[in-house]
């Protein structure tokens, strides 16, 4: 297994793209697979710029991904630093990528002077961020879903 950065892997925008958009986005309204490729495709510009994301192969197939974003959630704009878009393919799941990948972006996020991260996520997931040193500051809502805003400091 190896992470490494987007920018390094422009073939996987579309892929990672679909997995977005039918995991997320699709309830979104007005969201279309293109708008979420073209979304996708702004973290696969940067290295060392946010925003930007990691991926994670297993040989050549691509099974994970994760972004550092900017004020995503504009509900709270004084939330700067974000981390999002953590997917792993299902057929790797509960094997730790998420884990390993959560680890490798408060490494790259610390090197660009980010002190906190703060990501949405659904409440069956609370658990797994606070196993990462993240705690709930307060619930929120993605469209029709219940969230959880988490924040951790470095």
């Amino acid at each position: 297994m190896k992470i490494s950065l987007l920018i390094d892997h422009p073939e996987a925008v579309e892929k990672i793209a679909k997995w977005y958009y039918d995991e997320w986005a699709s309830i979104a309204p007005q969201m279309t697979e293109e708008m979420m490729y073209q979304k996708v495709l702004e973290k696969a510009a940067n290295r060392d710029v946010i925003p930007l994301a990691i991926v994670v192969h297993h040989e050549k197939e691509l099974i994970g991904v994760l972004e550092l974003k900017l004020r995503e959630n504009k509900s709270y704009p004084e939330y700067e630093h974000w981390i999002g878009g953590i997917f792993v393919d299902p057929l790797w799941r509960g094997q730790g990528i998420a884990g390993q990948m959560i680890s490798e972006i408060k490494e790259k996020a610390r090197k660009l002077g980010v002190k906190t991260l703060y990501l949405q996520c659904e409440n069956y997931n609370v658990v797994l961020y606070q196993k990462y040193g993240f705690e709930i500051l307060h619930q929120a809502n993605y469209h029709v879903v219940e969230t959880t805003i988490m924040r951790y400091q470095q």
